[in-house]
């Protein structure tokens, strides 16, 4: 891996160079399962990018803000996107130094992160934790509604520190946005 530079960059430092580059690292690891709408959400940040020794990113994890709302209690927090290794770096360790790195992150900014995921194994080895409550849309109206997350939803307290107000039981309510809302 010394053939690789870490960087931790916020999105407004990113040329369209960059965001082009990210792109072709988000298809060869996710393939037809990231939109448009996926990598949009992955900016407005900051960022977690490994490069090979060419220049290219094989590695990334990013970190916004959102708005969520546990119980009565509204958070600006963190939200994971866009993990990805490239498929010929896999099995390196590459997502878990990214995912460290983006730890320190948002332990310096943020009370608490959450993310959505599948490969809740990979997550709980790094600390994070299985959301228990049920998950809600808050659409443009204000209404809201149960969406299929729940189960999927994982966060991450710096340090383990309590948060006032964080219960992870409760139902956590984000705010609609193009796409998958979580």
């Amino acid at each position: 891996m010394s053939d690789l530079r870490w960087a931790v960059v916020a999105s407004r430092e990113l040329g369209d160079a960059d965001r082009s580059a990210l792109r072709e690292l988000w298809d060869d690891a996710f393939g037809e399962r990231f939109s448009d709408d996926d990598a949009d959400h992955a900016f407005g940040g900051v960022h977690v990018i490994a490069r090979d020794d060419e220049g290219r990113p094989v590695a990334h994890a990013s970190a916004v803000p959102r708005r969520l709302r546990v119980g009565e209690t509204w958070f600006e927090a963190a939200y994971v996107e866009a993990v990805a290794v490239a498929r010929a770096r896999r099995r390196q360790g590459l997502g878990t130094i990214a995912m460290e790195l983006l730890a320190d992150q948002i332990a310096a900014g943020w009370p608490f992160a959450m993310l959505s995921t599948g490969s809740h194994g990979f997550y709980e080895r790094l600390g994070w934790r299985r959301w228990a409550g049920r998950s809600l849309t808050r659409r443009a109206d204000g209404a809201e509604e149960f969406d299929d997350e729940h189960g999927g939803l994982m966060v991450l307290v710096p340090d383990g520190v309590p948060v006032p107000g964080l219960d992870l039981t409760l139902d956590v309510v984000c705010e609609d946005r193009a796409g998958d809302a979580w």
